[in-house]
């Protein structure tokens, strides 16, 4: 009996805080039922900013025509990027979005037939950026067949942007290390590598004669050196 064979891709829209224009997120929360009313006054906040830049005592400033801070596009964002991640989920690949993070998983027995699928849905967030004035950078790209095998005859190299991608032999997305047999000592070896180093870092405001009080030691514990090696370790 064939086993499935999971076939996933890690890729973040390069520059999509940046360069999303205001009419994509207005298009979107129109989509997604927001009153029109709502929508003009947000592209009109929007379109109103300026960027200011002042060197040498000449300022100079010019209309901002898309992109945002961060912490005001993000929700934005989301309902954009939304209709990405329902399009590739509708053929057949799992597809999901943590901002501008974007997790592809294509499964299947026949390597050559998870190929194909990771093409086509390369092809799809190619031409859907595409449409936005915004790209993928293909070296940015982590590919990752998740198995055993050593040899997959009929695989092939998905391609983006007319290059080749190849395969990692581990990927890492929003922190977590994946590796090919998900065996998570690469995470591990990690995370309890920076849990190390922070706590020499915090080390060294203790001596033999004098040191911080009890409460702000146990703190600099709980609130640096801990989380730092149970990161992820619900997964």
């Amino acid at each position: 009996m064939n086993r499935r064979l999971p076939y996933g891709v890690f890729l973040d829209i390069e520059g999509s805080f940046d360069n999303t224009s205001y009419d994509s997120m207005c298009s979107a929360l129109t989509r997604h039922g927001v009153d029109q009313t709502i929508v003009r006054w947000i592209k009109a906040t929007l379109e109103g900013r300026l960027a200011t830049a002042d060197f040498g005592g000449v300022s100079r400033s010019v209309a901002v025509s898309r992109g945002c801070h961060q912490e005001v596009i993000t929700p934005l964002w989301c309902l954009v990027v939304n209709e990405l991640l329902v399009r590739l989920n509708e053929g057949s690949v799992y597809a999901q979005g943590y901002a501008d993070d974007i997790y592809l998983l294509a499964v299947g027995k026949f390597p050559n037939t998870v190929s194909g699928l990771i093409q086509w849905a390369l092809h799809t967030v190619e031409l859907w950026c595409g449409g936005l004035g915004l790209s993928v950078n293909p070296d940015k790209i982590g590919l990752a067949a998740f198995t055993r095998k050593r040899k997959l005859i009929g695989f092939f190299e998905p391609r983006l942007s007319g290059k080749t991608l190849q395969r990692s032999m581990s990927v890492k997305y929003l922190g977590v290390i994946l590796d090919l047999r998900l065996t998570w000592k690469e995470h591990v070896e990690v995370k309890v590598k920076k849990a190390q180093n922070s706590m020499w870092a915090c080390r060294r405001a203790c001596g033999v004669t004098w040191a911080l009080n009890p409460t702000v030691v146990h703190w600099l514990y709980f609130a640096i050196i801990r989380p730092s090696v149970t990161f992820a370790s619900l997964v």
